[in-house]
């Protein structure tokens, strides 16, 4: 296989942030000798085709077609890819220089472990206060690896290359999984179970913009995917699920549950006090986990709102776990770093005082609710 590095891009529409990438990369490959080549992989409306096989003609990129799964699109980019290192990069990135040298420098260490390279994702862009939630959360963190670990088990695959034969060694992406995410979870835990090692390189960085994070209409049909791509990653991965730590959803659950049974058995007298204490026992949560997450200079509104976050991702792990009837998964999690606890420790911090502080404070209510009623 001859020595370079294919780029595989999976496109659809995005015309304008494309030919961004394709400058930086055209930029980019300017400055070094390795021989690289340009591979959009697109299932793009008729008009938006148009415009990226004219971009293709221009940045010296080929154009493949045929495949709409992002997985499939990437695995035909690297089938068809003529280089041993495949790197992956999403539309809406773009290079800084010395990226490319970066990630051809880790895989052609001369180390027969190494298999693969992640580089850091840095987002960019007019900032809004849907994007600064998101950014608050350690849902970001794994753009970020290259900061925290020298190897990881997975990465995102915005900024990602492999060794092509070790890819497909292990099948590539696995395009059976629904189209919620979490495909480049699955393959990194396939290839780091097979003794492969993953590193990063902090100086191969992609620009991301947050154009595409801005608002809470795309972040909570993201988050929702994220949740339900949850249940299917635990299911190929039972290695590396363990029972979660209790979470705000399966507090409120057992909450409203409770009120339920103690208003059936002692009538609905005074029950709005129940009602108000549920409502209360949200916003003492969300108000406590933002004061203990509040940083010097962050913006406590921004906390407050922060666990909307994981609300949506885990009510959405659990109604796909009870579609399914796999009703243990509710209460389990994906161990998606080796050192989880210790990258995860604020969050499990602020998030135990705001269950300590809601817990409490509902218990109060039922006690006072069971004092005036016979």
């Amino acid at each position: 296989m001859k020595t370079g590095l294919s780029v595989v891009v999976p496109t659809y529409g995005r015309v304008d942030l494309l030919e961004n990438l394709l400058i930086s990369i055209q930029t980019d490959a300017n400055q070094i000798d390795i021989p690289i080549e340009i591979i959009l992989v697109d299932d793009s409306i008729e008009i938006e085709y148009s415009r990226i096989k004219i971009l293709a003609t221009k940045y010296d990129a080929r154009v493949l077609t045929g495949v709409t799964h992002v997985g499939g699109k990437r695995n035909l980019g690297a089938k068809e890819a003529i280089y041993e290192y495949v790197l992956f990069l999403d539309s809406d990135v773009m290079i800084r220089g010395g990226t490319l040298q970066a990630h051809s420098d880790s895989l052609n260490s001369g180390n027969e472990e190494p298999i693969g390279c992640l580089g850091q994702v840095i987002f960019v862009g007019e900032s809004t206060l849907a994007w600064e939630v998101v950014s608050e959360m350690q849902l970001t963190l794994p753009f970020s690896y290259p900061l925290v670990s020298k190897t990881v088990p997975w990465g995102p695959t915005a900024n990602m290359s492999f060794k092509k034969e070790v890819f497909f060694s292990v099948g590539g992406f696995d395009t059976t999984l629904p189209q919620y995410g979490g495909e480049d979870v699955d393959l990194g835990l396939r290839l780091t179970r097979s003794s492969h090692e993953i590193v990063t390189n902090k100086y191969a960085v992609a620009e991301h913009t947050i154009e595409t994070w801005s608002t809470w209409k795309q972040n909570f049909k993201r988050l929702w995917y994220f949740g339900r791509a949850d249940y299917y990653l635990m299911l190929r991965h039972s290695d590396r699920v363990f029972f979660d730590f209790p979470t705000f959803p399966m507090l409120w659950i057992l909450q409203i549950l409770t009120s339920a049974m103690i208003v059936t058995i002692r009538g609905i007298e005074n029950s709005l006090l129940l009602l108000i204490g549920l409502i209360c026992s949200v916003v003492i949560y969300h108000f406590t986990y933002g004061l203990i997450k509040k940083q010097l200079e962050s913006k406590l509104w921004v906390h407050l709102l922060g666990p909307i976050i994981f609300i949506i991702m885990d009510l959405a792990k659990i109604w796909e776990s009870a579609k399914h009837r796999k009703f243990k998964l509710m209460f389990c999690r994906v161990k998606f770093l080796d050192n989880l606890i210790s990258q995860d420790w604020k969050e499990i911090v602020a998030s135990a005082w705001g269950l300590t502080a809601s817990a409490l404070f509902y218990f109060g209510i039922v006690l006072l609710y069971l004092s005036r009623t016979k």
